[in-house]
C-alpha cells in the first residue's frame, strides 16, 4: 500500500515496507538512533540488510516538481501503446483531480489479488489497491476496496465497491476511524464463500486494522466487513494481511509491528493470526504464527490443503545470522494454528548490496524507481497436496551478499522455487527465471505449477522505455543505458519451466503516478482453477489503449492461459 501523510516517520516506514525484513529493521534503529530512541531489542550498530532510509519521508513533502509522470512529454499527447488483447478488468476510470502525486492522471490501481471458486471455475474475482474515491483526511483520492468478478472466465469483468470499508464508503463504529483500505487479499472457501480482507488505516492518527468482507454470490455483493483486529496507538501497527479459508474455518494472518512504548522504535513484528469459525463474521483473538526466534517478520501468506493442514509463507531475518540476513520460512500446522512447525526453506539475497536505491532510499531495480520486496507467495495442490513456495531475490548480480554498504553491478533479479511433496521435506531453491523478475506468484492445481512474475526481458530501448527523471510536467525521457519497460509473463511445470509464455503483448513503462514511479503495488497473484486454466492479475501501465483518449495509467490486467 502506498504510504503518505504527516504522521510519524516510523509509522509511514511500516506502511510502505521495501525489500527486506531485515532492511526495515535497520531503518527503524538507524532512525530512531538519530532521534536519540534506540529502544529495539538489536543495536542499532547492527549491519541488517533493511537499513535503507533515514528519519525523512519523501512521501510527506514531495517535491514540488515531482508531479505526475502521465503529464510528460511521454505521455502528455495521448496513450503510447498500441491497442491490447489483454484484458482490463477496469471500468468507468475517473481523473485524479485531488492530491498531487497522481494529479491529472486516470486513477491507479495496483497491487493485484485474485482468486477462482472452486465450485465454478468460470467465476474469478480480482481485487487491488482502487484509487477512485475521494476524499481521506488530507482531502486526496485514496484506497477504498473494490472487487472485480467474472462469471465467464475473465473474457468480461465488473466492477463493485466494498461497502463500509472506510469513512468515506459509510464506515461506522471503527470504520468510522479510518480512511485508507489496502493490501487486497482474496481466497474462496470449498463451498464457493468468498473472503475479502484488507488492511484498514487512517492517514492522521495512529488507528490501523485487519478487516474482512464476505461475498455470498461469488463477487457480485458483499457484506458488511468484520475487524479481525484493531489498534490506535503509536505502539502497534497492523500490515500486510493475507486470507485462506478450509471447511474447518477462515484465517488470517498479518504483521503485527511493534513500534515501542513511544511509537519511535522498531521492537518487533511478529507474524500473527486470527480464526473465524462462522464464515468470517467473528474472530479470535490473535495468536502467534513466528516463533520467538524469528522477531522481525513480513509479508505472510497462509493456504490450506484439503485436509486443513495450515501453511503459512512469509520472510524473516535469521537468528543463524545475527538477524542481519533474510530467509523464506514456512510454518506448517495440523490444528488451525495451535501449533506450527517452522522451516527455513532458503536464504533471501536482499542485503544492501543485492540492490541499488531509488529516490526515495528503497531497493528497486538497475535503472527503475518503484520499490521491491521479496515476500513469498504459496500454493497447495488441493488434488495431491503438493506445496509450492516462490520469492525473488539479486543472487548473482554485481557485489550481491559480500557485505558491501551499497550495489554495484546491474541487477539480475531472479525468481526462485521450493517445492514439496508432502510438506515436510523440501526441495533446495531453484531458479525458475531469466533476467530481471520482481513480484512473483504461485499457484498449484491438478498436478500442475504456474508461476507468474514481471519481466525485463522484452523491453524495447526506446523512448516510450527509457526512465523519465525529474518528473517536471514537460520532461522528456533520459536514456540511462537500461531500458525500464516490463512486461508480464509465465512458466510452468509442464515443460519443466524451460519456456517462458509472454503474457503481456506489450511492454510498458512503469514510471507513471505516484510523482515518480516510485509505487507500482507490493505484489502480483495468478490462480489456476479447476478446469485448468490458469489466470494471473498484474498491475499494467497501459491504460486502456484501446478506448479513445483513454491515457497511460495503472490498470489491473489479465490473460488466461492454460499451462
Amino acid at each position: 500500500m502506498e504510504a503518505r501523510g504527516k504522521r510519524h516517520w516510523a509509522f509511514l516506514l511500516l506502511l510502505a515496507t521495501v525489500g527486506g525484513v531485515a532492511a526495515l529493521f535497520a531503518v527503524g534503529l538507524t532512525g530512531a538512533a538519530a532521534a536519540g530512541h534506540a529502544h529495539g531489542k538489536i543495536a542499532p550498530t547492527i549491519n541488517a540488510p533493511w537499513a535503507q532510509a533515514g528519519d525523512d519521508e519523501t512521501f510527506d513533502e514531495p517535491d514540488p516538481t515531482a508531479a505526475g509522470v502521465c503529464r510528460s512529454s511521454l505521455f502528455n499527447s495521448g496513450n503510447p501503446y498500441g491497442a491490447t488483447t489483454n484484458v482490463d478488468l477496469i471500468n468507468g476510470d475517473p481523473v485524479n483531480n485531488s492530491g498531487f502525486s497522481s494529479f491529472g492522471c486516470i486513477t491507479a490501481q495496483n497491487e493485484t489479488t485474485v482468486a477462482v471458486n472452486p465450485k465454478n471455475p468460470k467465476n474469478i474475482v480480482a481485487g487491488t489497491n482502487d484509487y477512485r474515491v475521494c476524499c481521506d483526511a488530507d482531502g486526496l483520492n485514496d484506497g477504498t476496496g473494490w472487487a472485480y468478478y467474472s462469471k465467464d472466465g475473465g473474457a468480461t469483468w465488473k466492477n463493485v465497491q466494498v461497502p463500509r470499508l472506510t469513512v468515506q464508503t459509510g464506515g461506522h463504529g471503527k470504520f468510522a476511524t479510518v480512511d485508507s483500505a489496502g493490501d487486497p487479499a482474496l481466497a474462496f472457501g470449498p463451498d464457493g464463500t468468498l473472503y475479502y480482507a484488507n488492511i484498514v488505516f487512517a492517514r492522521d492518527t495512529w488507528a490501523s486494522g485487519i478487516a474482512v468482507s464476505v461475498s455470498n454470490n461469488g463477487g457480485k455483493n458483499w457484506s458488511d466487513p468484520s475487524m479481525v483486529a484493531y489498534d490506535n496507538t503509536p505502539v502497534y501497527f497492523n500490515d500486510k494481511e493475507w486470507i485462506a479459508a478450509t471447511k474447518k474455518g477462515v484465517v488470517v494472518t498479518w504483521t503485527r509491528f511493534n513500534q515501542g512504548p513511544n511509537g519511535d522504535s522498531y521492537v518487533e513484528s511478529p507474524i500473527v493470526m486470527s480464526v473465524s469459525h462462522d464464515h468470517g463474521h467473528a474472530w479470535s483473538k490473535k495468536s502467534p504464527v513466528s516463533d520467538g526466534t524469528r522477531p522481525y517478520d513480513q509479508g505472510s501468506m497462509p493456504v490450506f490443503d484439503s485436509q486443513g493442514t495450515l501453511y503459512v509463507a512469509y520472510e524473516a531475518t535469521t537468528p543463524e545470522s545475527g538477524y542481519s540476513q533474510d530467509g523464506t520460512v514456512v510454518a506448517r500446522s495440523t490444528d488451525l494454528g495451535k501449533h506450527f512447525t517452522q522451516t527455513t526453506l532458503g536464504r533471501v539475497y536482499d542485503d544492501f548490496d543485492c540492490y541499488p536505491f531509488n529516490s526515495d532510499g528503497r531497493q528497486t531495480l538497475t535503472g527503475e524507481n518503484f520499490r521491491l520486496n521479496s515476500y513469498p507467495t504459496i500454493s497447495v495442490d488441493p488434488t495431491n497436496g503438493h506445496v509450492a513456495v516462490v520469492w525473488s531475490d539479486d543472487k548473482g548480480a554485481g557485489n550481491y551478499g559480500t557485505g558491501s554498504p551499497s550495489f554495484t553491478g546491474t541487477t539480475n533479479a531472479v525468481v526462485k522455487l521450493v517445492t514439496s511433496n508432502n510438506g515436510l521435506a523440501y526441495t533446495a531453491p531453484s531458479v525458475v527465471s531469466a533476467g530481471d523478475t520482481v513480484f512473483p506468484s504461485v499457484a498449484a492445481n491438478l498436478g500442475k505449477i504456474a508461476v507468474s512474475y514481471y519481466t525485463r526481458a522484452y523491453s524495447p530501448n526506446t523512448d516510450v522505455c527509457r526512465a523519465v527523471t525529474g518528473n517536471n510536467p514537460g520532461d522528456a525521457p533520459v536514456d540511462g543505458g537500461t531500458p525500464v519497460c516490463l512486461d508480464y509473463a509465465a512458466r510452468s511445470s509442464s515443460d519443466g519451466f524451460a519456456s517462458e509464455l509472454r503474457l503481456s503483448s506489450e511492454s510498458s513503462n512503469p514510471y507513471i503516478e505516484f510523482a515518480n514511479g516510485s509505487f507500482i503495488g507490493d505484489y502480483t497473484q495468478i490462480a489456476l482453477g479447476s478446469d485448468g486454466w490458469a489466470h494471473p492479475v498484474w498491475t499494467d501501465f497501459r491504460g486502456n489503449p484501446n478506448a479513445g483518449g483513454n491515457t497511460a495509467n495503472q490498470d489491473a490486467y489479465t490473460q488466461s492461459f492454460q499451462p
